[in-house]
């Protein structure tokens, strides 16, 4: 595409030609149909940067988040998700929210971690082994 468009400029400065010369992937001929090519794997690099979010919960909309929050601001988090729910609560979607961003931005090569006041804010029992578990296959961290 780009001999087409710039054939002028490459007879004026022939190093044009090379530098613009780039390997187009099979997948990219026009009229095809748009897909993701695989990201290409970085040899032993680690996260490109590191990303702290944070989540507060009470229980009752009668607490107040003040401490958590304040705790978790001091912490270094860049984005607190905060809600009021019973932890009996089958969803959770301030939670949801933030496990889902987590998980999205560590694909993009970006170290996260997940700051709460008190593991209890996240669940109990069962239900709390099962989010680390989560975030451990996520490779997103717990603090």
């Amino acid at each position: 595409m780009a001999i087409q468009y710039h054939t002028a400029r490459f007879r004026l400065v022939p190093q044009l030609a090379k530098v613009l010369n780039v390997p187009t992937p099979a997948v990219r001929k026009p009229g095809s149909v748009w897909t993701e090519l695989p990201r290409p794997a970085s040899a032993g690099a680690g996260p490109v940067g590191h990303v702290r979010l944070g989540y507060a919960r009470a229980s009752t909309a009668r607490q107040s988040l003040d401490a958590q929050l304040d705790s978790i601001a001091e912490a270094g988090v860049t984005r607190i998700f905060s809600e009021k729910i019973s932890t009996r609560a089958t969803k959770r979607p301030e939670l949801e929210a933030a496990v889902k961003l987590a998980g999205e931005i560590r694909s993009s090569g970006v170290a996260v971690t997940l700051v709460v006041h008190e593991h209890k804010r996240l669940g109990r029992g069962i239900e709390l082994a099962m989010l680390a578990e989560e975030l451990k296959a996520s490779d997103v961290g717990l603090e």
